[in-house]
């Protein structure tokens, strides 16, 4: 690998650090950050709203929607792609009146004729000319759809066409503007249902997004400035991660635009957080190099190239293990996963080139005045606790390795917990229009009418399937038969609407008993809907992540093998992350179980196991490259506390910068995201501060010369302190 070529490497840092080359390369990261800028206002506009498109195409749910292409809704004029239900909800406490249901049919009309994309009565037994009988749960009221029992609430049913980018955010926006000056005096309105969840967290994501970037930004300077004490130098790393940010966002753009990649607003606030923690890191990580080579004396032309040049190895492999660990997602089935890796690897790889050109060329300009008010050498702390850190480990190596290896295994029970998942339509904390919609509609009507499954199945077998699905009485509220002939299509549907919330985990544990029934009677059935994608989806996820797991650790055992030229340091290194994961997995699936009455979130494992492993290695590349360096000099034993006392500050410091970027997570209204961003923040820290502090170097102080096995340090091994 030409970085772990010192002498190309050194003339590589030469040259940008040089007094031309600096500005080249400030000028050009700033020419391309001003292009990022620009798409960074824009990549709302091209992430994917919903969660259909994310599936594979042989999940059930999708091959339903895909036999639904082209069938037309009664009184429609032919759908095309994916219908999504925009369920309009009308409320008038007291009871609607003649002269509601007359404005509210107007209404109705009115916004068929706005031809919104894709827009189409869902379901014949939902619109207005229905002959069929909702039963004990609501009346056809004449021009429009279902009337409450208690008739104070009414609903009017749309569809939109997902197919069309922005169809669903631009649809809800168009309807929500038609009813603010078409809405019946005195009669609520509200806008919910699939569509109108989906818009509603699209707007979510984009206030959070913005939210998100402030936070950030504010909390990783703050903590550079605590770390540093230099204004100055605070800022560096900061301007070097937000331009490498700004590219990497304009080059995720470009491909999202161009249809190449799909991605959802999750995807671009994870390539945000990741970015700032783990470039921070990187950025800490060379200046600490630079401190030293400022301490031993050189000068600050030669100290700067010297200090990159010896942390470009440890830096390449560092973010070469992430790069590789978040490109293993290409295996995933479902898309959301699959194309994530390739964005995150992106952001990495750019944050990388930015360590190695802008970050030393902004060094190199200001010189030793970055450090102000401090001197830029003699800045190590007398007072330092990793001293004393080192000096318990020679004395306790053996208790601590069975003392904390204990504790992770007791937080490890935690993941026995039993929990539900939260699916989409759930775990949005601030109030929406939808949400509020949600509530209105559930108190007048079955939950389930909001979101009904569709059982796509021949003309002949419509009747059968019926009867079939009432007998399920304890999971299903009503069963609608829609004849193809009811709407001319070829195909014809039966509409099952459940008893609890459909966007529940609970619903989608119903979907797998009702796929059975529906099977036995028809085998060639398919059935589709939110809930059964919600099932879909927690199924997929489920196999990625047997499949990703093992992956991930494979490819990161053979960096680490490579990187440490050993197999048993990277042995139990992966051991002491899986099992750092395991303990805060537990601790948090525990928390959330008991805390959010809604479950935990479907892809938590998954996308925190990526985290922790991938970035949790990065600090063992940080320990553990140094103790090797120092072990060929003082042996294994001696050179692995040296490495944790020379490393222990910066490797925090840069621990608690990661884990701090991953908290501002929890600020946003978007459960989901709060459950990550704690999970790998917890993590983190007890990865920074137990595993790595203690645990590894306790480990290594124990086998000694074995830990570099079958290579050797080079200097003589003396005995461990601790009496044997």
């Amino acid at each position: 690998m030409p970085l772990t070529d010192r002498s190309l490497t050194r003339r590589l840092a030469a040259a940008v650090t040089g007094p031309r080359g600096r500005w080249v390369a400030i000028a050009v990261w700033v020419a391309i950050g001003i292009a990022g800028l620009f798409a960074h206002s824009r990549i709302g506009e091209v992430t994917a709203a919903g969660q259909s498109s994310f599936l594979p195409t042989n999940a059930e749910s999708t091959r339903a929607i895909e036999a639904l292409e082209g069938r037309g809704g009664h009184g429609g004029s032919g759908g095309v792609g994916e219908e999504v239900p925009a369920v309009i909800v009308f409320e008038r406490n007291g009871g609607l009146s003649k002269a509601d249901l007359a404005a509210i049919g107007r209404v109705g009309d009115g916004l068929n004729r706005l031809r919104v994309t894709g827009a189409t009565p869902v379901v014949d037994p939902f619109s207005a000319d229905a002959s069929e009988s909702l039963g004990d749960v609501a009346t056809i009221a004449h021009g429009i759809g279902p009337l409450s029992r208690d008739g104070e609430a009414a609903l009017v049913v749309l569809a939109l066409d997902a197919g069309d980018r922005g169809a669903i955010v631009d649809g809800v926006r168009e309807i929500r503007r038609y009813l603010a000056t078409h809405n019946p005096r005195g009669v609520s309105s509200y806008v919910t249902g699939p569509a109108g969840i989906a818009a509603d967290l699209e707007q979510v994501a984009d206030e959070a997004s913005e939210t998100l970037l402030v936070a950030t930004l504010s909390l990783v300077l703050v903590l550079l400035l605590v770390v540093y004490r230099a204004p100055l130098l605070a800022l560096l790393p900061l301007l070097t991660v937000g331009a490498a940010y700004l590219v990497a966002i304009g080059i995720s753009y470009l491909l999202i635009d161009a249809g190449a990649i799909t991605v959802n607003s999750e995807g671009t606030m994870l390539l945000l957080v990741l970015i700032f923690g783990a470039g921070t890191d990187y950025s800490l990580l060379l200046v600490h190099r630079y401190r030293e080579e400022l301490d031993a004396g050189k000068p600050a032309a030669e100290a700067l190239p010297t200090a990159l040049a010896e942390s470009a190895p440890t830096l390449a492999a560092s973010a070469g293990t992430v790069i590789a660990a978040m490109l293993v997602l290409l295996v995933a089935d479902l898309q959301s996963t699959h194309w994530l890796g390739p964005i995150l690897a992106i952001g990495i790889a750019t944050m990388l080139l930015a360590s190695f050109t802008l970050l030393p060329a902004l060094l190199a300009l200001l010189g030793p005045r970055a450090f102000w008010p401090r001197a830029a050498g003699g800045n190590r702390d007398p007072h330092s606790a990793w001293p004393r850190v080192a000096a318990l480990i020679r004395r306790r190596s053996r208790a601590i390795v069975l003392l904390v290896t204990g504790v992770l295994l007791v937080l490890a029970l935690g993941n026995l917990s039993q929990h539900g998942t939260i699916g989409f339509g759930q775990g949005e904390t601030k109030p929406t229009n939808s949400s509020e919609g949600t509530d209105v509609l559930n108190e007048h009507f079955p939950p389930g009418l909001s979101s009904p499954l569709t059982a796509v199945v021949g003309e002949a077998k419509v009747e059968p399937v019926a009867r079939g699905m009432k007998r399920m009485e304890k999971v299903v509220q009503l069963v609608l038969p829609v004849p193809a002939s009811a709407s001319g299509a070829g195909e014809s549907l039966v509409v099952i609407v459940l008893r609890g919330d459909p966007y529940s985990s609970e619903a989608a544990d119903a979907v797998e008993a009702i796929r059975e029934r529906l099977h036995a009677i028809a085998p060639d059935g398919l059935l589709g809907g939110i809930p059964a994608e919600n099932y879909d989806i927690e199924q997929t996820n489920e196999r990625d992540t047997k499949l990703i797991v093992p992956l991930v650790l494979l490819v990161v055992g053979l960096i680490l093998a490579a990187v440490l030229r050993a197999l048993v340091a990277p042995a139990f290194l992966i051991v002491t992350v899986v099992l750092s994961f395991a303990a805060t997995l537990g601790l948090c699936t525990f928390a959330f179980s008991e805390l959010s009455s809604e479950g935990v979130a479907f892809n938590l494992v998954l996308l925190a196991f990526l985290f922790l492993v991938a970035l949790g290695v990065d600090y063992n590349i940080f320990l553990m490259t140094r103790a090797r360096e120092e072990s060929a000099k003082l042996g294994t034993r001696e050179g692995t506390m040296a490495a944790l006392v020379t490393t222990g500050g910066v490797v925090t410091g840069a621990g608690l910068i990661l884990a701090g970027t991953f908290a501002t997570l929890t600020l946003l209204p978007l459960e989901e995201l709060v459950q990550i961003g704690a999970t790998v923040a917890i993590g983190v820290l007890l990865d920074t501060f137990v595993v790595r502090a203690l645990l590894i170097p306790a480990i290594a102080y124990r086998l000694g010369e074995r830990t570099w096995w079958p290579s050797r340090a080079s200097a003589p091994e003396p005995p461990p302190a601790e009496p044997q």
